[in-house]
């Protein structure tokens, strides 16, 4: 399998030498419009990359601290980027693409093939493929504020419609009581309440208002890692979910198995078990 493919840039006159080895990104100017050409003059190329005749990754005019890598674990360490899992899965993955790039070379060709390569011939829905995005506009972004690089806004490709299944009496009564006792409280906690998981999951003592019946609850939200919060009454129902004593069992009124929750795919997993659904 060749080690570069020949590429135009979108708009792009010349071909290219694309791809990448040992670790740097290549993009390398064949200085033809002629495909046949470009073809020839590719597997030269590769074979004096091979050879180590030519030399990739010596001559970085920003230096180690600008790539891509470096700049996304400082993005990661702000106090003003978030820190949930599910942005440092989908930062690290960036990293695996785009680690060695400098911060400031990285165009829209170069997030189309991303896109391409890793969500487009994988068939990803086009909610991922706008995660991802946002988070590698995040990135280089966060970049553009310590003055590495432009500003940029990614083409996000548009959210599809949302599906809400609204559960009925008679299924919340059958599938309730099957439920990981510890899961089927937190769950009718959420039903009486409009918690999300996240919320529920977060949720302390300190929070909960007794002598009211209230509960602060909240989450991180938008690009600053806000944190948004609401009070939310709680009925007999949602008061029943919460156990009680004097001090308080633990920090975190729901836990399962007497540990506190790491993710809320702890839940799908308990609710699938139940209700068979993929």
């Amino acid at each position: 399998m060749p080690l570069f493919k020949v590429k135009k840039r979108s708009g792009g006159k010349m071909y290219q030498a694309v791809g990448s080895f040992q670790g740097f990104r290549v993009r390398h100017s064949l200085g033809t419009n002629d495909y046949v050409h470009a073809k020839e003059l590719c597997t030269e190329y590769e074979a004096k990359v091979l050879s180590g005749s030519i030399k990739l990754g010596q001559k970085s005019i920003h230096g180690a601290q600008n790539r891509f890598k470096s700049v996304a674990r400082r993005y990661l360490k702000s106090p003003h980027t978030g820190s949930s899992k599910s942005t440092k899965e989908y930062v690290m993955r960036l990293v695996n693409h785009f680690g060695e790039f400098q911060i400031n070379k990285i165009d829209l060709n170069d997030v189309e093939e991303y896109v391409e390569e890793k969500h487009v011939n994988r068939g990803n829905a086009n909610s991922t493929i706008r995660r991802d995005l946002n988070q590698l506009q995040g990135v280089l972004n966060f970049a553009a504020s310590l003055g590495l690089r432009e500003p940029v806004k990614l083409k996000k490709p548009r959210e599809g419609k949302h599906k809400t299944d609204t559960l009925s009496q008679e299924e919340i009564d059958t599938i309730f009581p099957d439920l990981h006792p510890d899961i089927r409280r937190l769950c009718t906690f959420l039903l009486h309440t409009g918690a999300r998981p996240i919320e529920a999951m977060r949720l302390t003592y300190d929070n909960i208002d007794f002598s009211n019946n209230t509960v602060v609850i909240g989450s991180y939200k938008g690009a600053d890692g806000e944190l948004r919060e609401r009070r939310v009454p709680l009925n007999d129902k949602a008061l029943v979910t919460i156990p009680r004593s004097d001090p308080p069992p633990a920090a975190y009124p729901f836990m399962i198995d007497g540990r506190p929750f790491e993710t809320n795919k702890q839940i799908g997993y308990h609710w699938r078990k139940v209700t068979g659904q993929a």
